[in-house]
């Protein structure tokens, strides 16, 4: 026997050993690697393989030289055993491995690795293990009280590990967890865990597959499957049942819901849903997904026999219907400039939304659309439809075809020292029996140029034309919003020209930016005749506040104009910490010097002068935040809106407030006024560093007093595992006398896992009976 001794062996490929120990020190390493894609990937996320010749390139990790330090290697020729012992090291790449001991025996072809095993994969994940062996060719591989460090910090551990032909990977007596330990003790059960009988990774079928698994939280078993899969890291999706769901409604009943996904191919997908409530019956669902080579499309929808009201009460007679909605999406490239796209949503009833998918908008918009840019300019086609959800409304909602506008900017400087603007639009708006049909053609030219004086007055002067022709039928110029028998062609031009100076005052502290800034502005535009013999489509409403105050058109569209001569002016002043904090307040008003009644009582800018507008923004420090927005009469200093939004506190405990009112009366001198008041209080926590609550309530003050919703949510978030539960109590009643009354919402997720949600168990119990109106 020959026998080598060294303080510190090293030998590589060149040396006279490396052939001895080339084929089992390789392939230790790789099939260590091997084994730990296998057991650790199956529970991370996929990564994308990398490049020839990049780290983690087997092949290329194959060609590079092999290290070995250990204090003895040893070689028994009778044995033909290569032994390497003491502190041993191997590296190849960017993977090294380190034992006590490891052994090669060439009449076997196994390879042996013995005391405080360690691997080091290029990825940044290590495994640990007591004692690892394998066969050259890596087809079989045994790994005893395995323990796998991620490089998300996720851990995984089994008693064995091993390795059958090259194909099935399997630990015994395995779990995995994403969370950290206990930093106090170390030994006790993480906070989430998934223990299984067995693991075994398919790497042919790309699945792992978990016998008898349990999902443990606190080291307290609360879920069992006997059986459950997943598709390997390798694979982005694979066919299968996902997570089903379950609660329980006073409505619906008990609620199980139940999803499988097909994967059709790389480019499409699909789900279907099974829903059963117990009351309703059944519900089917489902939703198509693909991508094309210039786009992208999906389309879904379901259906189900259910019952409906046939009247605004909750002692109206029912029937059973078939009920459901569909919905479909599309965006495609045509070229680099121009795409494509549609979104399409209908409903069977107004209700079907709510009850099933808790969908609480009052529309739903249908859009077609053809769009382009290029450089500072914009062009689109659009074509909409609209569907109304709020029970009782008559009135036929209109189809808009087409809706096309081409807006286009100069270059800053590019025309008298300012910059030039064309916006052009088209609408046609078809009604089917309510209302006259319009159509509309407008060519809006502008010009813009800021100028800054010497002596720091900031003038900004601004000029458009607009040039507009309408044609309708049905037309009613007395009341445009009703239908009439009137077929009208109108042509309108309107020059307009406005002038804002600016004189801000502003002060450097030590700690500080102060603002003081006055504004005023002339407008000026020719007196036009009434309005009314125009139709109106865009322009049906006003809200005056300080955002468009300084506009040249209060109005929201371009079929209602802002006529006339008018001054407007105001003041800012704000200031400003160096540091942290914040603060503005602004004030305006504008007056009319020639009479028009364009705009309507309660608008604002009924008189010749205006209401007042104002807002302030108040944010001292991350513990209070003010913004606070108002409108007051002009003449009897009444307040006619406020609008508050405020939060105080720190994330130990915080308040905050959202308070409404609006005065809507529309009549002068009215007795009862036309009023909405409605505040939103809430409270949070975040007492501790994991665990947070949040309580939140609605209430109406006007015009019917009462209770609107309440919510509480008691929220935990940590590393590995976010848990909330959402309790909601909803007071109002929709049509048909349904109550969505007391929901209980539960909410799991858990890292690299996935998530678990309940669709809503109803507690009519734990805030006492709905008496909702």
């Amino acid at each position: 026997m020959l026998q080598h001794r060294s303080g510190r062996a090293r030998a590589t490929r060149n040396d006279t050993i490396s052939p001895i120990l080339r084929s089992g020190i390789i392939g230790l390493m790789i099939a260590s690697g091997v084994m730990l894609s296998d057991l650790a990937g199956a529970q991370t996320p996929a990564k994308t393989a990398p490049a020839n010749g990049a780290p983690g390139d087997t092949a290329n990790e194959r060609q590079q030289p092999v290290l070995m330090t250990a204090d003895t290697v040893t070689f028994d020729e009778t044995q033909n055993l290569v032994t390497a012992a003491g502190n041993v090291e191997l590296a190849q790449g960017q993977r090294s491995v380190k034992a006590d001991k490891i052994t090669y025996n060439q009449k076997t072809k196994v390879v042996t690795a013995t005391g405080h095993v360690r691997l080091v994969e290029p990825s940044g994940d290590i495994v640990f293990a007591d004692y690892a062996e394998l066969t050259d060719d890596m087809k079989d591989v045994f790994i005893e009280n395995i323990r796998v460090l991620m490089t998300d910090n996720g851990r995984m551990a089994g008693n064995e590990g091993e390795r059958r032909e090259g194909r099935l990977t399997r630990v015994n007596r395995g779990v995995y967890s994403p969370c950290d330990l206990c930093k106090e003790d170390p030994t006790r059960a993480p906070l989430w865990q998934i223990r299984a009988v067995r693991i075994v990774h398919d790497n042919q079928e790309k699945e792992v597959r978990y016998r008898d698994a349990t999902m443990e939280i606190f080291g307290i078993p609360v879920a069992y499957t006997p059986y459950l899969s997943h598709p390997d890291p390798s694979v982005d999706r694979k066919s299968g049942f996902l997570t089903p769901g379950f609660g329980n409604s006073s409505d619906l009943g008990f609620i199980l819901k139940n999803h499988y996904y097909w994967d059709i191919g790389e480019d499409q997908d699909a789900t279907f849903d099974v829903s059963g409530f117990s009351k309703q019956g059944l519900l089917l669902g489902g939703q198509y997904r693909r991508r094309i080579e210039n786009g992208r499309f999906s389309v879904e929808g379901a259906i189900t026999r259910g019952e409906l009201s046939n009247g605004g009460t909750k002692d109206s007679p029912k029937d059973r219907r078939t009920r459901g909605y569909i919905a479909a999406k599309g965006l495609f490239d045509i070229d680099d400039t121009w795409r494509t796209g549609f979104d399409v949503k209908r409903a069977s009833d107004h209700t079907f939304l709510r009850r099933y998918y808790d969908f609480r908008e009052d529309y739903l918009t249908s859009r077609a659309f053809v769009e382009g840019f290029k450089g500072r300019n914009y062009a689109a086609v659009n074509a909409y439809s609209f569907q109304d959800l709020r029970y009782g409304n008559t009135i036929a909602e209109p189809i808009v075809m087409p809706s096309a506008r081409w807006q286009a900017f100069g270059e800053p400087g590019s025309l008298l020292g300012g910059r030039w603007s064309l916006d052009s639009n088209i609408l046609s708006v078809t009604r089917r029996d309510d209302g006259a049909n319009t159509r509309r053609i407008s060519v809006q030219p502008g010009w813009e140029r800021e100028i800054v004086s010497n002596v720091g007055f900031v003038t900004t002067l601004n000029g458009s034309v607009l040039v507009a022709g309408y044609n309708a039928d049905r037309f009613n110029s007395s009341n445009v919003g009703a239908r009439g028998s009137d077929s009208v062609n109108r042509f309108r031009f309107f020059p307009q020209g406005q002038a804002t100076v600016r004189y801000p005052f502003v002060r450097y502290g030590e700690s500080s930016q102060q603002l003081i800034e006055p504004i005023a502005q002339l407008t000026a535009a020719p007196k036009l005749p009434n309005n009314k013999v125009f139709p109106n489509e865009d322009s049906l409403d006003v809200e005056f506040d300080e955002v468009n105050l300084l506009m040249p058109n209060r109005f929201t569209g371009i079929d209602r104009l802002d006529d006339g001569l008018r001054v407007t002016y105001g003041l800012r002043s704000a200031i400003y910490g160096n540091k942290e904090g914040a603060a503005s307040v602004f004030i305006g008003q504008s007056r009319r010097l020639t009479q028009t009644n364009s705009f309507q009582v309660g608008s604002g800018l009924e008189d010749n002068v205006s209401d007042y507008v104002g807002r302030v923004d108040l944010q001292p420090a991350d513990w209070l935040d003010v913004n606070y927005g108002f409108r007051i009469d002009h003449d009897t200093l009444r307040p006619r809106r406020h609008s508050l939004n405020a939060s105080a506190g720190v994330p130990l405990l915080r308040l905050s407030t959202a308070y409404t009112y609006v005065d809507q009366t529309s009549v002068r001198n009215a007795v009862t006024r036309d009023q909405v008041e409605q505040a939103t209080f809430g409270l949070s926590s975040a007492f501790s560093t994991h665990w947070s609550i949040g309580v939140s309530h609605s209430q109406a003050m006007l015009p019917q007093p009462g209770p609107r919703s309440s919510l509480a949510v008691l929220s935990y978030a940590d590393e590995c595992l976010i848990f909330q539960t959402i309790a909601r109590r909803d007071y109002t009643t929709t049509a048909g006398g349904v109550s969505d009354g007391n929901s209980i919402f539960f909410r799991f997720i858990f890292k690299n896992v996935g998530e678990f949600n309940t669709p809503g168990i109803g507690l009519n119990s734990l805030f006492g009976s709905s008496t909702a109106k």
